[in-house]
């Protein structure tokens, strides 16, 4: 005898039970997306303060020094940390362009840096009344005074437009004011912009460092306050008019590409006597100079040794 049983009620049942699971778990799902948004809009949060040791810029926005408020905008996005490394970036940076995604706007006496336009990441800066705080500028490796450079130059390609320049070590205890300030000098009668090794810039940031000893080398930076101890260096003096090289030429092993050169001046020689002696010199492509006049390729110098007559040149 068989037996036949009817699962269609049975089906209906448990079919029910799993349309309302898969309900529950949709339901559960929807919750946990549409929780994400209220977690990623968490409320700004007040940092440390933090101070600008000089009269800043970044771009055209101005910073003055002293002690400023910082709000995190979005405290899910970027923590007080992370704000004041990106502050103290910022105001390093060379030219004023800040990284990608970085802008900056000024909004009356607030400075908001954002990570994209429209972008919740980021903080806002705002001058404080009152002092103290944390995080600051680098008060302990800025040179103390500033650097003139009287005219427009570059190093290579690297523009140094003419103004005053603060000097920031890397690392004092690897490099003192004195040694940077000698070698960004150098740096600045660089013939080609090829810096003696193991020196590399970093024309983004402007950074020289040594490539081959860590942390060794010092930045530069626009100054816009007043010097507090203006300190002009007499060593050299560049010519007010330039030297035309006709052709492309050599002094031995010294290629002098045609166009104009400035002429820099030390130890007493006059830009008239440089200029007849650089013509000269042009004739001998032998390099073999009369004595007691000598070339130094790496840095086009031509000199007549220690303490006497010398004059360096540079493409213009």
């Amino acid at each position: 005898m068989s037996i036949t049983r009817d699962y269609s009620s049975l089906t209906r049942k448990y079919a029910k039970f799993s349309i309302t699971g898969v309900l529950a778990v949709l339901a559960l799902v929807v919750l946990v997306i549409g929780g994400k948004p209220d977690s990623a809009q968490a409320a700004p949060l007040n940092c440390p303060k933090f101070r600008v040791v000089h009269n800043d810029k970044i771009g055209n926005v101005s910073f003055p020094a002293g002690f400023y408020n910082v709000t995190v905008l979005n405290s899910a996005k970027l923590t007080c940390a992370q704000s004041t490394k990106l502050f103290q970036e910022f105001l390093q940076d060379w030219d004023g362009h800040l990284r990608s995604p970085w802008i900056l706007r000024q909004n009356g006496n607030n400075r908001v840096f954002r990570a994209g336009a429209g972008s919740d990441k980021g903080f806002r800066a705002t001058p404080s009344n009152s002092g103290g705080g944390g995080g600051g500028g680098n008060s302990g490796r800025s040179c103390p005074g500033y650097f003139t450079v009287l005219h427009n130059d570059s190093i290579g390609s690297f523009k140094v437009p003419r103004g005053k320049y603060r000097i920031t070590l890397i690392d004092p205890a690897k490099m003192n004011c004195t040694q940077a300030v000698k070698r960004f000098q150098e740096f600045l009668l660089d013939f080609d912009g090829r810096l003696p090794y193991p020196w590399k810039l970093n024309q983004n940031l402007g950074i020289f460092y040594k490539s081959t000893a860590g942390r060794t080398g010092f930045k530069i930076n626009k100054a816009y306050d007043p010097s507090p101890s203006p300190k002009p260096d007499p060593s050299y003096a560049r010519c007010p008019a330039t030297f035309r090289v006709l052709n492309n030429d050599r002094i031995g092993a010294l290629y002098l590409p045609r166009g104009p050169y400035y002429i820099y001046v030390v130890n007493k020689l006059s830009c008239g006597q440089a200029s007849n002696l650089f013509r000269n010199f042009l004739q001998r492509t032998d390099g073999r100079l009369p004595s007691p006049w000598r070339l130094n390729v790496a840095k086009a110098k031509f000199n007549t040794g220690a303490g006497g007559p010398a004059f360096r040149v540079q493409k213009a």
